[in-house]
């Protein structure tokens, strides 16, 4: 197959990371990029070298000129957008959350096997070295049996409503920005959690700002998570088994070490010299998976991410957090039976 050309859809920070480790990439081209801003898009063009740059995100869609669409706009506008480049014949790599919830998303698959156009939600992490050689070492027995897994993921950012993060009407909150790590990875080690538990703090507009999460799983196993966007927390991620843990140090979702410590006192690390923050990975992976003409990723499938869909569609319902268009199964302070959420009361 031909060199993949790819277009990107946003200019924001994350789109910035993408197109800066796209040049690590062994494949694929970055061909095109689209803003609803002419400045942003030409300037980002500029930065990167890349060729198009369009002001209407349609145009660079329908464009003869990429096969591969990146989205990397707010969570609101993931599944309009995620449609159309299907509808187009556009193969797609989608950020996370992939879409608002589980719903959405199945309807974007379907649609995407219909049409038999690649997709894939852009969970990164996947594919970084340090987290295949987690599930190598698990796979292998190093820790005998993986028995918990506890990762956080937080960070301190000032609270402006208006900020995406914090704005509901462009899927704010923790859970679907930050806590969305941490349900993948164990999600990754153990599946669709049995159960969950889970307190939450939701802020004045409406979003949940700070999560404390316990998965079960009915054949014993434990995770412990936590997602914030008003704390700072050092971003650490273990796994503990029978006979040792594995550990990814702070900003463990995009580390470049991982340490593994046995019960017998013998510790080892492996350091990965990767360039820039590892986004090479997943992008190779796409290009692999069109080479080789398949629609999905055999190692982050659709079924992958319905699954992280339902979890976090589980505990916002739990919580009370819904965004515009949802069903609201009832009002914001109502309780649900069985479990405890905090709620500061809202100024309507």
């Amino acid at each position: 197959m031909s060199e993949v050309r790819w277009g990107i859809i946003g200019t924001g920070t994350i789109a910035n990371a993408f197109a800066a480790d796209f040049q690590h990439a062994k494949t694929g081209q970055l061909k095109a990029v689209a803003s609803r801003s002419k400045e942003s898009a030409d300037a980002f063009a500029e930065k990167f070298d890349i060729e198009l740059s369009m002001v209407d995100y349609f145009s660079l869609i329908n464009s003869h000129e990429v096969d591969v669409i990146y989205i990397a706009v707010p969570h609101v506008h993931h599944y309009d957008l995620t449609k159309a480049c299907i509808l187009a014949g556009k193969h797609v790599l989608c950020e996370k959350p992939f879409t608002l919830n589980e719903s959405q998303a199945k309807e974007l698959f379907d649609l995407a096997h219909a049409r038999e156009v690649f997709v894939m939600e852009a969970m990164w992490t996947r594919f970084n070295p340090a987290i295949e050689q987690a599930l190598e070492w698990v796979e292998e027995g190093e820790i005998g049996t993986l028995q918990t897994l506890q990762a956080s993921f937080g960070f301190a950012q000032e609270q402006d409503p208006a900020h995406r993060l914090f704005n509901r009407n462009l899927g704010g909150g923790a859970l679907l920005d930050v806590g969305i790590y941490p349900i993948f990875l164990a999600q990754l080690f153990f599946g669709k959690p049995d159960f969950i538990q889970n307190q939450a703090i939701v802020g004045d507009t409406d979003v949940d700002v700070l999560d404390q999460m316990l998965f079960g799983w009915d054949t014993g196993q434990l995770a412990m998570l936590d997602a914030s966007i008003i704390t700072s927390h050092p971003n650490r991620a273990v796994l503990s088994g029978t006979s040792g843990y594995i550990e990814l140090e702070k900003s463990w979702h995009q580390a470049k070490q991982i340490t593994l410590c046995k019960t017998d006192g013998s510790e080892r690390s492996v350091e990965f010299d990767f360039p820039g923050l590892g986004f090479q990975f997943e992008i190779e992976e796409v290009n692999r998976c069109l080479d080789e003409g398949l629609i999905q990723s055999p190692n982050h499938q659709w079924a992958d991410t319905l699954g992280l869909m339902a979890t976090m569609d589980e505990i916002r319902s739990d919580i009370g957090v819904f965004y515009p268009g949802e069903p609201e199964p009832c009002d914001h302070d109502c309780d649900i039976e069985g479990h405890h959420h905090e709620h500061n009361h809202h100024k309507h």
